[in-house]
């Protein structure tokens, strides 16, 4: 793998894996503009097993095909002339991990490349058992998620991209695995050759792996929200006394948001985010030079003890020091705060209210696998700094999306288009403002024992959530975003620097 830059360790990753190849067949999808006609002109039957013991995903949808081509496969990186699994093996061939079952590459010509189902971890494709008498097959995609994560993917960019907002993934095509036979093309490489142990189960079941150029791995929930939550205890104020102006704080909410503190009965404090938009008494606050963080508040320049490599302590105090020379010159750090959060509610509300206005669900629908929704914040990928486009972050995970037009309900999934879509919003919504147990895609969450610091967590969210609901309404009626903050150089590197500081402090999250 080429030589990875301390940006890119950030935003991509800095846990490595091993590569292999496998037998098997490289192909590539077409690049044809993709729009809603040609979108339904693929659809075929959908997917069926003849074995009703193996359990797969099961989309409510009509089944999307792409012919498969090798044409043009020259064009694509050197590395991916064979399909690539993850393997204990030692090899020069070395990826990032990124969750369960992907990866990413960087490739020789700079390139990063999403590996989606290239095995689970290094165990291949393991048949998982769910219960006596039905079994799935774990850490690939399959033909129907392939297909419709690629074309999906370019169906909702093209639509993002009329408004500037980038997709974080770009279709290239698929990998199919296959047993050696012999008629297999010999393989005659230093990098490893593997066969899975699995296939021969369920033979006629292809097992995918799909290939994408990508733009970041890192999450807004996972890495960047919990990231910055673990900032708190980091900020001081020149006094040494709590930043928090507590009494202030609170006065930004309504009385019947606020609750006795477990800790002292007679400190005020507020409701949760998520329960306050459960129970409909969420409010917009006046937060703009209300001084809730002490003016002089700033980051400690002492490097956190959990910050142990020394090229992330050189990180560490660089980011610090342009955080903390901007509030020398520009505005407060409680600003600041609100203006990212306020930022990534933006975000989240323009790129689901368009999808939804477009008609298209990001994956919400049950099967026998279980209840999946894929709008969630961790389908959020914070990527670096774009000239093509002014958003922080960019939308991904489509091998689940589907569009009305499509949409087949079924025994399992009755509810009409216009309920799936009120579900992915409820659920985005929850998830966004701190409902850890809400999606089973977004489950890291850290424990604020401090009063303040958890009041100021429900007021970032607060923030987070209001701008996300009049984005995502403004967006779903009229079908464009609303015009946003724009922010100087000076308040846009420190955010950035924010940002850094967050995936600093969850580099070990894999994903």
């Amino acid at each position: 793998m080429n030589t990875i830059s301390d940006d890119e360790l950030l935003f991509y990753g800095s846990v490595e894996t091993n590569f292999a190849y496998h037998y098997g067949t490289v192909n590539l999808s077409h690049n044809n503009p993709i729009d809603e006609y040609t979108l339904n002109s693929k659809i075929l039957s959908p997917i069926e097993t003849e074995d009703h013991q193996l359990i797969l995903p099961d989309i409510p949808a009509n089944f999307i095909e792409i012919q498969p081509t090798t044409n043009n496969i020259r064009t694509i990186s050197d590395e991916f002339c064979y399909p690539l699994i993850k393997t204990k093996l030692a090899s020069p061939l070395k990826g990032i991990i990124s969750g369960t079952r992907s990866a990413l590459i960087k490739s020789k010509s700079s390139k990063w490349y999403r590996l989606k189902g290239c095995g689970d971890n290094t165990d291949g494709f393991i048949i998982k058992s769910l219960s006596n008498s039905k079994s799935t097959i774990r850490g690939c995609a399959f033909l129907h998620t392939a297909y419709r994560e690629l074309i999906m993917t370019d169906y909702i960019s093209h639509i993002l991209s009329q408004h500037k907002i980038e997709c974080a993934n770009i279709s290239i095509g698929w990998f199919e695995y296959e047993s050696e036979n012999e008629n297999s093309n010999r393989i005659n490489s230093d990098i490893p050759i593997v066969q899975d142990i699995h296939l021969h189960q369920w033979s006629n079941i292809v097992r995918c792996c799909i290939l994408m150029e990508t733009l970041g791995n890192k999450r807004l929930s996972d890495h960047v929200l919990y990231g910055i939550e673990q900032l708190f205890y980091l900020i001081i104020s020149n006094d040494k006394s709590h930043p928090i102006n507590q009494s202030t704080l609170i006065s930004l909410f309504s009385s019947e948001r606020l609750t006795k503190s477990d800790q002292n009965n007679e400190q005020l404090i507020p409701l949760s985010t998520w329960f306050a938009s459960l129970t409909n008494i969420l409010e917009p606050i006046d937060y703009q030079n209300s001084h809730w963080l002490d003016l002089s508040s700033h980051f400690s320049d002492e490097i956190p003890l959990d910050i142990d490599e020394n090229y992330c302590k050189i990180l560490w105090k660089n980011n610090i020091n342009i955080i903390n020379n901007a509030l020398h010159t520009e505005q407060s750090l409680g600003d600041l705060l609100c203006l990212l959060y306020k930022r990534f509610g933006f975000e989240c509300g323009s790129i689901l209210g368009l999808m939804h206005y477009h008609r298209i669900s990001w994956g919400t629908y049950t099967d026998e696998l279980g209840i999946h929704c894929n709008a969630h914040p961790n389908n959020l990928v914070i990527k670096l700094p774009s000239s093509v486009s002014p958003f922080f972050l960019a939308p991904l995970d489509f091998d689940m999306s589907f569009t009305e037009k499509s949409y087949q309900p079924n025994q399992m999934n009755t509810q009409s288009f216009d309920e799936i879509i009120k579900l992915e919003l409820s659920g985005f919504q929850l998830t966004l403002a701190g409902d850890s147990q809400m999606s089973s895609g977004v489950t890291t969450w850290i424990e604020i024992p401090d009063d303040q610091w958890t009041s100021a967590r429900w007021l970032l969210r607060d923030i987070m959530l209001n701008e996300f609901d009049s984005s995502y309404n403004e967006t779903i009626q009229n079908g464009s975003i609303q015009s946003f903050d724009s922010f100087s150089n000076i308040q846009n590197q420190a955010m950035q620097s924010i940002i850094r500081l967050a995936l600093i402090k969850t580099m070990k999250e894999t994903g």
